[in-house]
């Protein structure tokens, strides 16, 4: 037996789950890990209850589908597909027989010891269970390779049902049922409604079934005067000896048909329950062999239109006919493969996986543009002058520009692919950026003062206007803090060598005490050196040249403590 392979749609399923987990999730691995660990085990918990159903079906409709098979083993091998099959249910009926209380009813009456019956229109199945009547329906397709059963036949025994509650209850359950049963095999099942009412003497002419049947569903309303129709011909052209029997079972079957299409019909084909309504594709009444019950739902509904009491009438075991003639009304179920099904809904699901990645590409090839395009922004939006600020954004930058390089060397992964790739028109725009930058200009190494303008002669204290002379070293100073400060002193060679010396140290020293002040740097980050006359500019000969030579001058010089000195700079060498 070949039926839907839902195991293999579930793995099939978990399997698209985690390739999409794996290559297009725009989460993150930790989430993706997760994730897969929930996939695996919904779908093994998924199988494994796939797998009890299965067995649970199986152990189910077993000797069901071993009587079928008992039954057909002498028929033609097409049999199986060539016959209309046929679920024949029922509720039963309690009544006493013997004097004790046992359960009998119509299907023991028309099926006996037996659970499968073969007529010339129909092989009939017996089934008494409504809770596994969707099993037994999907069984008897898997053993009919793909053509489940042509119809349900439900028969009613009139004048047994004596309880409405009863009555309700059970065609609540069996409506239930069948809608069940229709869900899994994969389409409405027709239902034909078979019912018997019972009278002395009906099997001396063998009353046939008066009814209608089609595969369209049956208009409630048209039923009695249709029915009655019928039974009014099969009255009028009975032999005169046999018109008034013929007449009283008239009226009977017309009273048994307004009853069924009142009490038993309309619940059967209520929309507005929560159960799928039943497809009513056949319906019929028939008199059986039998004894009539007044107090029957049936025997109080004809005591309410004809005012009378129907008497107790004795009659023989009755022997209820299936309902054959309405049975070859309805059409031939055709094979349902279960396979092309399974196809079909494993492309919906390769097809919803790829609209999943296609989804997340586009929103992961969304957050590329932004991301780029918001640290080329960044980088642009930063002052030429706040260098260190444009280096930190640039280093993103550059980070960007290496992955559009590598995706275009290397390949698109699959989360950005899937033909929505928009990083490629970005890559040029970030080469270009990157190519402008410009470092700013460096710092000018040696600021130059004239001593005359900041010192008389042979004198280390400043001038009361020297602050004009300093500002220009101040801002300097100020502007590259990271930077420590040699104040060197120097002097012309007129006078006596070593006093030139002392008198550029303490120069030197001057400048540096306004520096620090001035500045609020630490005296510390300053370093003083007094050349004397060893150091000149140019000759001393003249007077242009001694004047040169007469100067302060502020260099600024790496920190040795910074990590960050040019390298091959002594960085604390003031030599």
């Amino acid at each position: 037996m070949a039926g839907y392979p839902y195991r293999t749609l579930f793995m099939w399923s978990a399997t698209l789950a985690l390739v999409w987990l794996v290559l297009c999730s725009p989460w993150s691995p930790g989430w993706n890990m997760v994730l897969a660990v929930l996939v695996v085990v919904v779908a093994l918990v998924a199988i494994v209850i796939a797998t009890q159903r299965t067995r649970a079906r199986r152990e189910a409709t077993r000797h069901v589908l071993s009587a079928i098979d008992t039954a057909l083993s002498s028929l033609p091998a097409d049999v199986k597909r060539n016959t209309p099959l046929v679920l024949t249910v029922s509720d039963a009926e309690r009544h006493p027989t013997d004097g004790s209380d046992h359960t009998h009813g119509v299907l023991d009456d028309a099926f006996g010891a037996d659970r499968v019956r073969i007529t010339d229109a129909a092989v009939w199945v017996r089934w008494d269970d409504p809770a596994r009547l969707m099993h037994l329906a999907d069984a008897l397709k898997r053993w009919r390779d793909g053509q489940g059963p042509d119809a349900v036949a439900y028969l009613i025994a009139a004048d047994k049902v004596d309880s409405q509650a009863i009555l309700a209850a059970g065609l609540k359950r069996w409506r239930s049922a069948i809608g069940e049963a229709s869900r899994a095999v994969g389409y409405a099942l027709p239902v034909c409604v078979g019912v018997y009412a019972e009278e002395a003497h009906a099997a001396a002419d063998g009353c046939p079934w008066f009814g209608v049947s089609g595969g369209s569903s049956l208009q409630i309303g048209t039923l009695p005067a249709l029915i009655a129709s019928r039974t009014a011909q099969y009255t009028q052209f009975a032999i005169p000896m046999e018109r008034e029997p013929r007449a009283h079972r008239s009226a009977r079957l017309d009273a048994l048909t307004r009853w069924t299409c009142s009490a038993i019909l309309p619940a059967m084909t209520d929309t507005q329950r929560n159960s799928q309504p039943s497809h009513i594709a056949a319906f019929g009444v028939t008199a059986i062999e039998g004894r009539q019950t007044p107090g029957s739902l049936y025997g109080q509904f004809v005591s309410s239109i004809t005012g009378l009491t129907l008497p107790t009438v004795a009659g023989a075991r009755r022997v209820c006919p299936l309902p054959e003639p309405l049975i070859r009304g309805i059409p031939h179920q055709p094979a349902r493969q279960a396979l092309p099904r399974a196809f079909a809904h494993g492309f919906l699901c390769l097809a919803a996986c790829f609209c999943a990645a296609a989804a997340a590409s586009a929103w992961q090839n969304r957050a590329l543009v932004e991301r780029v395009t918001t640290d080329m922004a960044r980088y642009k939006a930063i002052a030429p002058a706040q260098d260190a600020a444009r280096i930190d954004a640039l280093k993103s930058v550059k980070h960007d520009r290496d992955e559009l390089e590598r995706y275009a060397s290397s390949g698109v992964p699959p989360r950005l692919g899937l033909g929505l790739y928009r990083g490629a028109p970005l890559l040029p725009l970030v080469n270009t950026l990157i190519a402008s930058y410009q470092p700013p200009a460096p710092p000018p190494s040696t600021i130059e003062l004239d001593s005359l303008s900041l010192f008389r002669t042979g004198s280390a204290v400043l001038n009361p206007g020297s602050n004009r002379v300093l500002v220009g070293a101040l801002e300097m100073i100020k502007t590259h803090s990271d930077k420590r400060v040699l104040v060197a002193g120097h002097t012309d060679s007129v006078g006596i060598p070593d006093r030139n010396l002392k008198l550029s140290e303490a120069r030197a020293a001057s400048v540096r005490d306004w520096l620090a002040d001035a500045s609020g740097i630490p005296s510390t980050h300053f370093a003083i050196q007094g050349y004397g006359d060893t150091r000149p500019k140019a000759a001393n000969d003249t007077e242009a040249g001694r004047a040169a030579n007469r100067r302060v001058e502020i260099t600024l010089v790496p920190d040795c403590r910074d990590d960050r000195a040019t390298q091959g700079h002594p960085a604390c060498s003031f030599e």
